[in-house]
């Protein structure tokens, strides 16, 4: 009943629209200004110079507030309705979340799209389920009540990364998050907190008794004793020399950094430097004369680097250096290019 009166509302209002020559409340193009991001397939619009109330719009087209902000990105409810603006009240159909295929780059890694479910006016606040663990929002649906550690996915982010990072298996992720897709992980979300743990459980370890920092970058080998994590604009290079170790090393310790060409490294996430019943490497060359015999680390001078330059990188001084590297003179003017210092004992 309540619906025929307003359809009975709308047609009187639509006649005397006609009559007096103003623009229609709805049409297949916008009358007014709208939201740049509205689907290009939109076949039906609400031109809003007719005093009618979102909510009223809502029962006469037929479509929930859903529907509405997924078509008009630019609203997040019906409190940000206004007049005189076109909105888009029919088009296609809001997608459901897909997993997406990752790339490797030399940062974080990036994977799932965002759910296409519409995001609250504000952000909800935390929640503090009787556990008495605080939990992040949002989560993603299905998650077990005894958690107490948890991960936002990155969009580029795979059930293996995340396990791996957090120290746990695939399977206990899939247990803990029931709606992720199972082991195949094909419901993940974007922007979504997830449990990486519970009340009572271990993450795994290594059987080597080694405690593994985390986040680690996928395919370390699980000998690994030693360990670095990735800054931006580090290489393959500067690391190994760094870690007394050669490239080809941190190749074979790191399957999945894209091989002796270092291409797929990401940054902020841990790689091995060392692994057990390892050897350091001698001092690498060239070298300039008078370095001491027992230093540890290496550094390959590039044209242009000082001294000054080269300790601030490792946070050490200026007179160790000098006193490490007496050949580069102690106004470091001995220093030469394309030869390795000294920078750690």
């Amino acid at each position: 009943m309540l619906r025929l009166s307003i359809l009975a509302t709308i047609g009187v209002l639509a006649a005397q629209s006609v009559a007096l020559g103003v623009k229609r409340f709805d049409s297949s193009t916008p009358f007014y200004s709208h939201d740049p991001n509205t689907p290009a397939a939109c076949t039906l619009w609400w031109n809003s110079d007719d005093g009618i109330s979102c909510d009223t719009v809502l029962l006469i087209v037929g479509i929930s507030v859903s529907q509405l902000t997924a078509w008009n990105p630019s609203i997040k409810s019906c409190a940000d309705w206004k007049a005189d603006y076109s909105y888009c009240v029919e088009g296609p159909a809001p997608s459901t979340p897909t997993a997406t295929s990752t790339t490797s780059t030399t940062s974080k890694p990036v994977t799932t799209s965002k759910p296409a479910t519409t995001s609250p006016a504000a952000p909800p606040p935390t929640t503090k389920p009787s556990n008495g663990v605080t939990t992040p929002e949002p989560v993603q649906p299905g998650m077990v009540d005894n958690c107490n550690r948890f991960y936002k996915v990155k969009n580029g982010d795979t059930c293996t990364t995340i396990a791996s990072a957090v120290g746990v298996t695939i399977a206990q992720l899939a247990s803990w998050n029931t709606q992720i897709g199972g082991t195949a992980c094909t419901g993940i979300w974007a922007d979504y907190n997830i449990c990486t743990g519970v009340i009572g459980g271990t993450p795994t370890s290594p059987g080597n008794g080694i405690a593994t920092p985390t986040p680690v970058q996928p395919g370390m080998v699980t000998n690994c004793n030693k360990f670095y994590k990735v800054k931006a604009g580090d290489t393959c290079v500067t690391i190994a020399s760094s870690a007394g170790v050669t490239v080809a090393q941190l190749a074979t310790w790191n399957t999945q950094i894209g091989g002796t060409a270092c291409t797929g490294m990401w940054a902020d996430y841990n790689i091995c430097t060392g692994v057990i019943g390892s050897t350091p490497n001698p001092t690498p060359q060239p070298i300039q004369t008078g370095m001491v015999a027992n230093c540890k680390k290496f550094h390959l001078v590039k044209t242009g680097e000082s001294c000054d330059t080269i300790t601030r990188l490792y946070s050490i001084t200026v007179a160790n250096f000098i006193k490490w590297n007496p050949a580069a003179g102690a106004s470091c003017t001995g220093l030469w290019a394309n030869t390795y210092a000294c920078v750690g004992l």
